[in-house]
């Protein structure tokens, strides 16, 4: 069961200040801070992602995503097979939402699905690769590690 579940308004503003966070972060004191940010936020936030994958379980992976992407309207596609799950972002509604109001999006911004996907599949029977693709596509794929 997914632990955050937003149900009222939806401010999207907040992607300007996720945004101007990490921007700040990474001019201030550097990509290993940023880093260790989102490092902790994957695993103190979003601690039973973490604890479900570490279980064989990766429902409340897949349901953040799609309630996410689906509350904020995004483009997005899901393919599922036994092994894997593929998300792929035609047009993420943060960087969309930045770009329309003609804010410059932080070379780093993507970087925190990287590094909380990378850290919540630490320990456990599943690789998570994210392949950023610009423009506010990416690729995000989950598989489960076979002996």
């Amino acid at each position: 069961m997914l632990r955050y579940r937003d149900d009222g308004n939806l401010h999207k503003d907040f992607h300007r200040t996720t945004n101007g966070t990490i921007s700040y972060l990474r001019r201030t004191h550097g990509r290993e801070v940023l880093d260790e940010t989102f490092r902790r936020t994957a695993r103190d936030v979003y601690r039973s992602i973490h604890d479900d994958l570490k279980a064989g379980d990766w429902d409340q992976l897949i349901e953040h995503w799609t309630y996410f992407f689906d509350r904020e309207e995004g483009d997005y596609t899901l393919e599922h097979t036994e092994d894997e799950i593929r998300l792929t972002v035609h047009s993420c509604p943060a960087i969309a939402y930045l770009l329309a109001r003609q804010i410059e999006v932080d070379p780093d911004f993507c970087r925190q699905t990287e590094v909380m996907n990378t850290t919540w599949a630490e320990g456990t029977p599943f690789a998570i690769s994210t392949e950023v693709l610009g423009d506010g596509r990416c690729v995000q794929t989950i598989r489960r590690n076979r002996p």
